[in-house]
Order: structure tokens, then sequence, then C-alpha cells
């Protein structure tokens, strides 16, 4: 074994879904194993994509950040085009975006669904459309894709259930994926995180003020609070805690890297131990 492996020195990465929690971590983490990322999202108008983008350049690799509606295939082209324009490939394309609502999925109407299938299904399956035939040209290619505990098993949370069909559907487009395109030296897999830090409570501009729960009743929570109130709390998890950006980074780099280079079509769990 070399430490060398694990380097992502002279890799291009493309992360959709980068501009906060997860996706931003992976981002960072990417670049800072030596990485140039380009980094996507449907919102760009706060800012929080411009700045993920030039904390990789601060690191000394190249970045650009584009905004882009993943359900939409001529927006995926044009996307993958400036990638391309840009960096020359793409070595490493992570999927990390994220959509649902906070409803019991009996309750959720056709709106709901299709927003939900968009974003998580339909999006991550057109985005490896337009990526995998330029990794088949490069001769390799590393595919992330991110999963989730909810996709693994039956979800306690009646509001997750909807997130829980779609997360599943990703775990078997990547086991499916790893089957056709490793034959081209292209590697599919995902990661499956439990319960993980936050900066901002995700989904919540679906959520009305009446689905949050707060069951400490303080007017003044943050936004990881929100998370453990409205999810299974870290109590649940052997570990005892939530996972770290950086820690669900470490499993990307591993992924994206040559250390992984026969890991094909797994699912990682990086749950502390939630499904053990």
């Amino acid at each position: 074994m070399s430490l060398s492996e694990f380097s992502l020195k002279g890799k291009k990465a493309l992360v959709i879904g980068a501009r906060r929690n997860m996706g931003k971590g992976f981002a960072l983490g990417l670049a800072e194993a030596g990485a140039d990322v380009a980094v996507t999202d449907l919102n760009t108008e706060s800012g929080q994509l411009k700045a993920v983008s030039e904390q990789i350049e601060a690191m000394g690799r190249n970045s650009i950040h584009l905004k882009t509606d993943i359900s939409s295939q001529k927006e995926v082209k044009a996307m993958v085009e400036e990638v391309i324009q840009a960096f020359g490939g793409i070595d490493i394309l992570m999927n990390v975006a994220v959509m649902y609502h906070m409803k019991s999925v009996v309750d959720l109407d056709e709106e709901s669904w299709e927003q939900l299938t968009n974003v998580n299904l339909k999006g991550y399956w057109l985005t490896i459309q337009e990526v995998s035939p330029i990794m088949k040209k490069q001769g390799s290619g590393s595919i992330i894709n991110l999963t989730s505990r909810g996709g693994l098993k039956a979800h306690a949370d009646k509001a997750m259930g909807n997130y829980a069909i779609v997360k599943s559907g990703i775990a078997m487009m990547t086991r499916q994926y790893a089957r056709y395109l490793g034959p081209h030296n292209i590697r599919v897999n995902a990661i499956a995180p439990s319960l993980v830090e936050w900066e901002e409570f995700p989904g919540q501009e679906n959520i009305t003020d009446k689905e949050k729960r707060n069951p400490k009743e303080k007017k003044d929570i943050s936004e990881q609070e929100k998370f453990e109130a409205w999810s299974t709390g870290p109590e649940n998890i052997p570990l005892g805690r939530v996972a770290t950006f950086n820690e669900m980074a470490n499993a990307a780099v591993f992924l994206a890297s040559d250390a992984s280079s026969y890991v094909n079509g797994t699912i990682l769990n990086v749950d502390g131990g939630y499904m053990a």
C-alpha cells in the first residue's frame, strides 16, 4: 500500500449540489486531496456556491461554479460542456443534490412526487448519462452517488418515507451502472450516511412553520437541532454522535482515488454503526 494512492492530484472533479452541507464538504475534501473541482447547484443567488469555489481556489486548485437544474437534460449538457472546456476532462463525478418533502409518502401530491424524482433520480441519471461517455473516452473514471441509510431500510419517521424511496432507487442505480460501466474501467459507488452535521437544515425551503418540529420548545434552536429533532437522533447510532463533514469527505476521497481501484458497485455505509 502507498499513501500516494489516496492523492487526487491532477484529477478533475464535478460535484453536483455543492453550495452547502455535505456537498460543500465533499467538494472541499476532494480539493484538499489535490483535485480541481467544478461545483454546481440550482441556487446560486445566495453566493454560497461562489464562496465554495473561492475556497477551492484558495487551496491552489482550479474551480468553476455553475448554476444548473439537473432535471433538465439541456442544462446538464451545457454544464458538462462548460466543465470540459475549463478542465479538459472529468475524472470524478459526485452526485450530491438532495430534494425531499416533510410529508408522509401517502400524503404527497403529484407535484411533490415529481420534484422528488426529478432531482433524486432523473437528475442523477442525466448527469451519469452525460459524463460517462467522457470517462469512456478517457479510459477511466469514478462516479460517486449520495444515497442514505433511509435508502437501505424502511424509515421509522413517516416524513422520511418519500426520501427513503428515492434514495433506494439511487442505490440500485449505482449497482446497475457499476455493471454497465465497469468494463470501461469506470467505477460507480455510493455513500450512505446516517446523521451528519448541518450548516443549514436541509430541505427547509419546502417546510412550513407548522411542519417544523421542536421538541424542546425553544424559540431559537440551531440548524443542527432542527435536523436532529426531525430525524431519528444520534442516540440511535452506536457511536452516539453525528458525523462531521470531514469524515464524510474522507470516504469520498477514498472512493475517488486509486486506493479504491477494485471497489465497484458498493454502497459504503458511513453511519457510525447505524446499519449494524
